[in-house]
């Protein structure tokens, strides 16, 4: 596998993996999404994606998901654990720059980072 893949091994794929993070997950809660995490058994880290038509129309719920893949493509080493990651986007991410999602995306894995490294040093 390339460093910088994202294959179906990176993906969460199937609605109880989504429910199964979404009752045992913790969240952080960011101005444009709310990111639910928990560590997982597997080999890597594992992304998913929820956008809701109350985001935008399908042109703009798939810019956001193709601009968090992307993100998480190329930052998912901030991470220092394996995890199951949802990114939940919020109605207001519609309205925003790739800028300003690149920013919150940012600031999401660097406070689960910082979270987790908390929670691991006690």
């Amino acid at each position: 596998m390339k460093p910088f893949g994202y294959t179906k091994a990176d993906r969460i794929r199937n609605s109880a993996e989504y429910r199964k993070l979404s009752e045992n997950g913790k969240r952080w809660y960011g101005r444009h999404f709310i990111i639910v995490f928990k560590k997982n058994q597997q080999l890597n880290s594992r992304l998913g994606i929820t956008v809701s038509k109350k985001v935008g129309k399908a042109v703009t719920r798939n810019r956001i998901k193709r601009i968090i893949r992307e993100y998480y493509r190329l930052n998912r080493n901030l991470l220092p654990i394996r995890l199951d990651i949802n990114v939940i986007a919020r109605r207001s991410s519609g309205a925003i720059g790739v800028t300003a999602l690149i920013e919150q995306m940012e600031h999401g894995f660097l406070s689960i980072a910082a979270d987790i490294e908390k929670r691991c040093g006690d």
